[in-house]
């Protein structure tokens, strides 16, 4: 998810906790925990600064880790506790942790692969029933802030996470039903990929069958149309090559699939990997180019 969601969602978190016997301080505190509980995960993020394939590499990598979630919510609990001492630590730590992997989870469920079972498990795991920026999320959580300044602001902030379970339940059960058509359609196929679109209960879908990428959009009242195929050419040799790059390795174990585009000059291979997921609407994301000279490799 986007951070200012992230942010909003570990607010809510602490929003939805009883908070009578707390002092001000106490609360500004257990708030202040909850929220950078709920972006705590996101502390790879200067990575991007230093290089692509080290930004591949870290970027929801071990710190979205739920293995790893109770450190990244004990880092949460120490930095308030440097400016705020009146907290009971089993109670900051526990709205940090929750915080932590509700980021985690909410991580998983969008397009970007997230590396949930790191260290031990080194994949990128994606469910893709939401798109990074939630516009229902966004207006539901607007409306229990109203809410709350005239009703009890634990009940109502408890209504909403049962609104965004509810959300994000349909939404998973949509997503499951349109892979489960299209695997129908396509009995040969290698794989499905699945991204929510910024319209909830719309989709977008890729289905990878042998060399070819086929892609649908649509959602369980329209049904799915079929919107464009492209052939994936990563059985090249130049292809090969270009799978030796740093950047590339790290992309690839990224992302759930991974497609393969070769333009050929008079010099030169130009190889480009991509997510097959955005070669449509957004083809720059997610993609990197590899000049392999022919010199290196005959086609």
């Amino acid at each position: 998810m986007d951070t200012l969601t992230h942010g909003l969602l570990g607010y809510a978190v602490y929003a939805a906790a009883k908070q009578e016997s707390w002092s001000k301080k106490e609360r500004i505190g257990y708030a202040s925990t909850a929220i950078i509980g709920g972006q705590i995960p996101d502390i790879e993020g200067f990575t991007t600064f230093l290089s692509p394939e080290v930004y591949l590499t870290w970027h929801r990598g071990i710190t979205h880790s739920y293995l790893v979630s109770p450190l990244m919510a004990l880092l949460a609990v120490g930095i308030v506790l440097l400016f705020n001492r009146s907290l009971r630590f089993r109670t900051a730590f526990g709205l940090a942790w929750i915080s932590t992997m509700i980021h985690i989870s909410f991580d998983w469920f969008n397009t970007w692969g997230t590396g949930i079972w790191e260290p031990f498990v080194s994949g990128r795991y994606s469910l893709g029933i939401l798109p990074i920026v939630d516009i229902f999320i966004l207006l539901s959580f607007a409306a229990a802030f109203l809410l709350a300044r005239r009703f009890d602001t634990a009940r109502v902030f408890r209504l909403f996470w049962l609104v965004i379970f509810l959300h994000v339940s349909v939404q998973g059960v949509q997503g499951t039903v349109l892979v489960s058509e299209l695997r129908s359609q396509h009995p040969g196929l290698d794989q499905v990929s699945l991204q929510a679109d910024f319209i909830p209960s719309r989709f977008h879908l890729v289905v990878r069958e042998e060399d070819r990428f086929h892609y649908y959009e649509g959602s369980l009242f329209t049904g799915l149309n079929r919107i464009g195929e492209e052939r994936d050419e990563r059985h090249l040799v130049a292809v090969e090559e270009a799978l030796k790059d740093g950047e590339v390795q790290a992309l690839i174990r990224f992302l759930p699939d991974y497609g393969a585009h070769v333009m050929e000059t008079d010099e030169d291979w130009k190889v480009t990997i991509y997510d097959p997921r955005f070669r449509i609407n957004r083809p720059q994301l997610l993609s990197t180019e590899v000049v392999i000279p022919k010199s290196v490799v005959s086609h």
